[in-house]
């Protein structure tokens, strides 16, 4: 008998007298939990029942795969009798026996390892499988964090009650326009996508978010799967100093204009930005260094460029490109959560014919019906220019005179549409301009006023 038999007595009896707790710690116990084969089998029996919508003592015997001498309907009926008794909150009970259950994954998580690194050499990344599975314990172990409405209540009245130039706990975007989409700019524990098509400047906005944030509010994680530092960081350069990426690239600078690069790279020392450029990155790599990254630097944002470029553990999830996307927006979201700050993550859209000025739309970018569950924000950057160069029709016809006048309207402008906000509104869009040389954005008041620039 373990010593923690009472224990799992008084769980299932409780259960058996009081069917509607089962909900309370659903997510949390298995079978794993119960040591004795006939509380097991009965924790099996009131789970499928549970499950299958239908609950009785008779239905609980039934489902319950036990193949011992006791009298199972006996002992079903008494633990239901016992339980008319107790008291003790469900949660409470449960507690020494998912902590018995935790304990040992712990040390079977442990011993795995040492197993391990007696036969192979690849110490990095056994450990981080292993961190990977201790993470996933105490997650499971975290899972059911209820708070009562009152609770709830009192951080809703301490939030609003902070002075107003505060901004609550809202981090600015540096563009006003976009933090009115927000509802006030990007909070902890939320998920926002920036999706658009190909070459519009979602990685440059990202990135321009991304500095703005690190210098008002502290340091940012920016994991660029797609784009290596340099180059990120060159964009940066050119944005600060006014010099374009082209003549970066090409040489040749004047001293004034080589001045001018030196003075940002400068700049840039002091700002708390740190990009991780490594590739092929899985979602549960990424949080246990996005993990690692919050408590060394204290990361009060992380930044994901992009959903379709990272990875998955399991081979064959991770060969399904769609179904991949979308259990990378799942965990993301997870990852928001988990470690309360706000995540930003870039989405490519799922490749289809489109007319230049034809917009996208949440359905058209990768991670599918998660996107819709999982994000909180959803931004569409507009930037129609770039398409409308890659798609001039013949010189000589009506299309072309459309083409010649879109291209005007459009030039050097951009938009960024609210497709799906938390706490903001819906549907508006923020008028922006792109500065093609320096890679960077900034307010359109023209067209805010309702005036062409």
């Amino acid at each position: 008998m373990t010593h923690l038999e009472p224990i799992e007595q008084q769980v299932l009896a409780r259960l058996l007298a009081s069917p509607e707790l089962y909900w309370d710690i659903a997510d949390q116990m298995t079978r794993e939990h119960f040591h004795d084969a006939i509380w097991k089998a009965i924790w099996i029996g009131l789970d499928t029942c549970h499950k299958e919508g239908s609950f009785d003592l008779h239905l609980v015997e039934t489902n319950a795969p036990y193949e011992g001498d006791a009298d199972l309907v006996a002992r079903i009926k008494s633990l239901a009798a016992k339980g008319k008794k107790l008291t003790a909150e469900i949660e409470d009970l449960v507690k020494p026996l998912l902590n018995r259950r935790n304990k040992e994954l712990i040390a079977e998580t442990f011993q795995k390892g040492q197993k391990a690194l007696y036969t192979d050499t690849r110490a990095a990344e056994l450990a981080e499988n292993a961190i990977e599975e201790l993470q996933e314990i105490s997650g499971q172990a975290q899972r059911a964090s209820s708070v009562t409405l009152g609770q709830s209540a009192q951080a809703v009245y301490e939030r609003a009650a902070q002075p107003q130039e505060t901004g609550g706990d809202a981090l600015g975007t540096g563009l006003k326009q976009v933090d009115n989409l927000l509802g006030g700019g990007l909070v902890d524990g939320e998920l926002t996508v920036i999706g658009a098509e190909g070459a519009s400047g979602k990685t440059a906005l990202a990135l321009q978010i991304a500095e703005f944030i690190a210098c008002q509010y502290g340091p940012v994680d920016f994991q660029s799967k797609e784009m290596d530092a340099e180059q990120l960081t060159m964009r940066r350069v050119a944005a600060m100093s006014g010099i374009s990426t082209h003549a970066m690239r090409r040489g040749g600078l004047s001293a004034d204009e080589l001045e001018k690069i030196y003075l940002a790279k400068e700049d840039c020392q002091s700002i708390p930005l740190y990009i991780d450029e490594t590739s092929r990155t899985t979602v549960e790599q990424l949080f246990i260094r996005a993990k690692a990254n919050k408590s060394r630097f204290g990361t009060r944002a992380l930044f994901v460029d992009s959903v379709k470029a990272m990875r998955a553990k399991d081979s064959r999830l991770d060969s399904n490109l769609p179904a991949r996307c979308g259990y990378v927006i799942s965990e993301l979201k997870e990852i928001a959560k988990a470690l309360n700050i706000p995540v930003v993550a870039l989405a490519h859209e799922v490749r289809s014919e489109r007319e230049p000025l034809q917009r996208l739309t949440r359905k058209e970018l990768f991670g599918g019906s998660n996107m819709e569950d999982s994000a909180d924000n959803i931004l569409i950057l507009f930037r129609p220019e770039p398409i409308l160069l890659r798609k001039e029709p013949k010189e000589g016809t009506d299309l072309h005179v459309k083409w010649q006048t879109d291209l005007v309207e459009w030039k050097n402008r951009a938009q960024v549409h609210a497709d799906k906000v938390r706490m903001g509104s819906g549907g508006r869009c923020a008028e922006l301009v792109f500065d093609g040389p320096t890679t960077t954005f900034r307010e359109d008041r023209g067209h805010q006023d309702g005036m062409l620039l």
